[in-house]
């Protein structure tokens, strides 16, 4: 594999594709067909804590059919409408009407008003379509390895997913090859 950037060339014979949101864009460029990854919007608010209250040992909320959830967070909280709106690949930023809407059922369900969004962004959590985590190697290219999929859930599953990866790139034998690299493997699309 080559890949360019401006005048400078990295070689190697395994590419990883773990581009999240543009993982199937990635492929494309490669010359694979797309696993038909779908990036999906995710938006948050950061609101200053109640007045008069620590937050730090409050739980994470989540609400009825989790149409939002809260959290504490370095003295904040956290909320987001939790959306999954499908989007193409893109620096991604909040809607203003979606946070809104999710401020407003948050806030019907709680005692204290939001009186001020601190700041907002957005991030694209990127699903297979059977939600599951996509890793190893292409079955049309062994030497194009899939590490994509996350799905919002890259933090939880990053120290086994990567220890995954490794062993099947490294070639190991492991109990979580063993158990996992099928149910994960991009075979399964084909």
């Amino acid at each position: 594999w080559q890949v360019r950037t401006g005048d400078d060339i990295a070689e190697g014979r395994i590419l990883v594709n773990a581009a999240g949101a543009w993982a199937d864009e990635v492929a494309r460029l490669a010359g694979l067909t797309p696993l038909g990854l779908t990036p999906m919007r995710r938006s948050m608010a950061q609101l200053p804590a109640p007045a008069g209250h620590d937050i730090r040992t409050w739980p994470m909320v989540i609400g009825a059919g989790e149409r939002w959830y809260c959290k504490p967070e370095a003295g904040k909280l956290l909320v987001s409408p939790a959306e999954e709106d499908p989007m193409p690949p893109h620096d991604a930023y909040a809607d203003d009407m979606v946070l809104a809407e999710g401020l407003d059922r948050y806030q019907e369900m709680v005692t204290e008003p939001v009186t001020r969004v601190e700041a907002n962004w957005a991030g694209l959590r990127t699903f297979a379509p059977d939600r599951l985590l996509v890793i190893g190697p292409d079955p049309r290219d062994p030497d194009f390895f899939w590490h994509a999929g996350q799905g919002g859930f890259g933090i939880q599953t990053s120290p086994a997913a990567s220890e995954l990866a490794a062993d099947i790139l490294g070639d190991r034998a492991s109990e979580l090859r063993r158990s996992l690299a099928p149910a994960f493997s991009p075979a399964r699309f084909g």
